[in-house]
């Protein structure tokens, strides 16, 4: 096994593996990304290509391609490998046998079922119908063979049946939600009967799950019994996650990074058209209403997101929470207007104007230009009604807009519209209620302080980073990393260090740079004294003395050193003083005099030295 992790660690670059989710940008010798761990607008994530790993500087996550793989798909170590090991184009032998945990025979469940599918699709009498179909609705067998789409005859056990001779077990087909037990607790049936197929794929290309759609053409009986939906999902799996999943990400994901926008659309077949007709920059959400989840995994790859979701009122209201949702996770928002009432959807506009979709496309509209579009259309501005309709339409997106020139231009539109005076314009939208607000999420900075630029030195002009930081352990990292960029510089100051004010590692860390011969210091030699995880904890330290300390001339980083240095005594000894009162209070219970005055003699030594590092 270490050796097929050697061999795909020189196959593959940490860089080339986490572009493959992420927008990364160069920043110096390293590169860095919006953290996708957790919310932030400052990049805070960090890829050092030297060192081959990467390091939330907000989070504190870090590690090698296995570990980054593992925390974005949410899978263990053997699956990591094997989709690593995919990639990288490495036999894993043997070493695949054990390698067949649950989640694995649930993957091969869902493919085996995809083939299964295909084939019908392509093959059966009733499968060429629906392809026609298909036909007719203006997909390309292109498009269909590209994205897989299927058929699933109207019978009861024909995917059970040959997904047990495949050699899957019940409780496995069960476990993927392909098919069902029976109530009766004898036996299975298939879940899909007579459906159109549309498999659908993590973002790594594996299919998770499906939505089958009812082809009424092959039964009328089957279409006519009560309580047939018209499409029917895969249920929550092991694998499959509707929170999290966007249909046709695997296929669209470099094309939304390089273009740095994405186009949300609602259905799977708006998705197919979209593509057909040349915007393949587009994703749906699976099978379900669009989720906070999934806007984050977007954001991965863009910060500029246009919505096209349905013209009925269903879609409408899904549009105005999405975008809510995109605001609140301060996306850059657009909308795209189908303005032709035979067209309910993408799919019907690409299928009537085809290439036309690309213009329309490219034409989206601000959120707010949008929603004010659509008051224009709905109200007439003659009564007190209408006027009040057209402002609670527009308000929420006005008030959002953080540019007052942008907002001023919105008001003025609006007065002139309503044909009232703009400051009553404005008093209406800033009182109106702000109905966007439930779907904000929380958002979170990330730590940053200005940096000196050339001729600044001191504290007086900027404020140090140490005044920005509360964890002893990032405060321990910080300490580290101004060491780790210049050994140096800090040859004189290490050996004064007071070891009761410094974490493990940095203790250790310490004492062995006392050591060491400064003139000759070399990092790689210098880490191979530590065991595996302290290591990999210097390796961070190292990458954060690349990252955040660039542009520091020495006596700036001298002045870091002491201020970090001084947080770590004040926090140290606020513990101290915290625990001797605990202890104080313990002694006065039991009238312990001797205790007391020796606990308040060291609390009042604590307090001098702290008294005397404020003063310094």
């Amino acid at each position: 096994m270490n050796d097929n992790v050697s061999k795909i660690k020189d196959r593959l670059s940490v860089v080339d593996v986490i572009s493959g989710y992420l927008k990364i940008q160069k920043a110096g010798a390293n590169f860095k990304a919006r953290c996708p761990f957790h919310n932030e607008k400052s990049p805070s994530f960090f890829i050092s290509p030297e060192r081959q790993i990467w390091h939330c500087f907000g989070c504190q996550k870090g590690g090698d391609i296995f570990a980054f793989v593992q925390e974005m798909e949410g899978v263990g170590f053997p699956e990591a490998l094997r989709i690593l090991a995919a990639r990288a184009g490495v036999e894993l032998g043997e070493f695949d046998s054990a390698l067949k945990d649950s989640r694995e025979q649930l993957y091969q469940v869902c493919e085996t079922s995809t083939r299964f599918f295909e084939k019908q699709l392509g093959n059966s009498d009733i499968g060429k119908r629906a392809f026609e179909y298909l036909k007719e609705r203006g997909l390309k067998s292109e498009t269909m063979s590209e994205f897989r789409l299927g058929f699933a005859p109207n019978t009861w056990d024909s995917l059970g049946g040959y997904l047990r001779s495949s050699g899957f077990s019940e409780k496995e087909i069960v476990d993927a939600g392909v098919v069902l037990k029976r109530n009766d607790g004898n036996g299975i049936y298939d879940r899909f009967r007579s459906r159109i197929i549309f498999p659908i794929a993590d973002a790594n290309g594996r299919v998770v799950g499906f939505t089958g759609r009812i082809f009424a053409e092959s039964s009328e009986a089957l279409a006519k019994e009560e309580g047939q939906a018209k499409y029917v999902n895969t249920p929550q799996t092991l694998i499959y996650d509707k929170s999290r999943i966007l249909y046709g990400l695997n296929l669209s994901r470099s094309e939304i990074r390089k273009k740095d926008r994405c186009l949300l659309v609602e259905g799977n077949m708006d998705v197919l058209m979209s593509c057909q007709a040349g915007v393949t920059n587009v994703v749906a959400s699976s099978g379900t209403a669009l989720t906070p989840t999934h806007l984050a995994i977007l954001k991965r790859f863009t910060n500029n997101l246009d919505f096209c979701f349905d013209a009925d009122s269903a879609g409408i209201g899904a549009t105005t929470r999405g975008i809510g949702m995109a605001l609140g996770q301060d996306f850059n928002v657009k909308a795209v207007a189908i303005d032709d009432k035979e067209c309910k959807d993408p799919a019907d506009y690409v299928k009537k104007y085809g290439q036309a979709w690309e213009k329309l496309v490219a034409s989206a509209k601000p959120a707010v230009e949008f929603y004010f579009d659509k008051a224009k259309e709905n109200h007439n501005p003659d009564s007190a009604e209408s006027k009040k309709n057209v402002i609670l339409a527009v308000a929420p997106f006005v008030k959002r807009l953080s540019s007052q020139v942008e907002k001023a231009h919105w008001i003025s539109k609006l007065a002139f519209f309503l044909r009232v005076k703009e400051d009553a314009v404005e008093n209406d939208i800033m009182s109106a209620p702000d109905t966007l607000g439930i779907y904000e999420g929380l958002t979170r900075e990330s730590a940053d302080f200005k940096k000196p630029v050339s001729g600044e030195s001191g504290a007086g002009n900027r404020v140090s980073l140490a005044a920005k930081i509360e964890a002893p352990d990032v405060l321990n990292e910080a300490l580290l990393s101004l060491v780790m960029k210049n050994p140096v510089l800090f040859k004189n100051d290490i050996g004064s260090l007071d070891p009761k004010f410094l974490n493990p590692l940095a203790s250790q860390v310490i004492a062995e740079l006392t050591k060491a011969e400064f003139e000759k210091f070399d990092f790689n030699d210098f880490a191979k004294r530590f065991n595996t995880d302290d290591s990999l904890s210097l390796e961070f330290a190292y990458l954060k003395a690349q990252a955040l300390w660039d542009g520091f001339g020495d006596n700036d980083l001298k002045l870091e050193f002491s201020s970090i240095f001084n947080k770590l005594k004040q926090k140290t000894i606020h513990a101290r003083m915290t625990d001797i009162g605990y202890e104080l209070r313990a002694a006065e219970s039991v009238r312990d005099k001797n205790k007391i005055t020796d606990l308040a003699a060291k609390f009042n030594q604590l307090a001098q030295e702290l008294a005397e590092i404020h003063n310094s």
